[in-house]
């Protein structure tokens, strides 16, 4: 004969356990103007402004994915010396920026690659047929990019996406999506 047990018993005192939470689910969203100043960078050692808000975008799995491959790029790039802080983008509309988080490629988007340096294209562009592991570290770069945008527009006030267009990641992303053809 089985007998069946009693469930185990709970004190009411006792707050249930959430299995599986981890916790970065636990921890606010990371502010706009962090992520921001995080894909800029630190401009200096001293720039303790900057290293508080990339501390706290580390903080936070997405922006610290991004945040990672974009430093891979940017070391990568000035191996072959391209330095972000180097290039002047065109500006570029607010409306573009949310155009593209929405979807639309092509032509209409076309200035939304407002980095036009024709020796930084060209050398990023031989250095994407050449080295497999840059052309990886490229792509995994512009995804993150790309899916951080959507979640980011969504919210963004114009300002928010303007000052994001101006960030070192900004420029990466606008350098390597011209030379992989993403605006086109």
């Amino acid at each position: 004969m089985i007998v069946p047990r009693a469930a185990p018993q709970v004190p009411s005192d006792q707050a249930a356990l959430e299995l599986g939470t981890q916790k970065e689910d636990m921890t606010p969203p990371l502010a706009r103007a962090d992520l921001i100043r995080a894909l800029n960078f630190p401009n200096d050692e001293n720039d303790k402004d900057g290293f508080a808000a990339l501390r706290r975008a580390l903080r936070d799995r997405n922006a610290r994915r991004l945040v990672q491959a974009s430093q891979d790029v940017l070391t990568l790039l000035s191996q072959d010396g391209i330095y972000m802080d180097d290039l002047r983008p065109e500006p570029v509309d607010a409306e573009l920026w949310r155009r593209f988080a929405a979807g639309e490629r092509g032509r209409s988007i076309d200035a939304l690659g407002a980095v036009r340096d024709r020796a930084s294209l060209a050398l990023t562009i031989g250095r994407m047929r050449e080295d497999t592991i840059f052309r990886d570290a490229v792509h995994h770069f512009l995804r993150r990019f790309d899916q951080m945008l959507v979640a980011f527009e969504d919210q963004a006030t114009d300002t928010d996406l303007l000052e994001m267009a101006e960030t070192r990641s900004a420029r990466a992303f606008m350098l390597l999506g011209r030379a992989t053809g993403t605006f086109e």
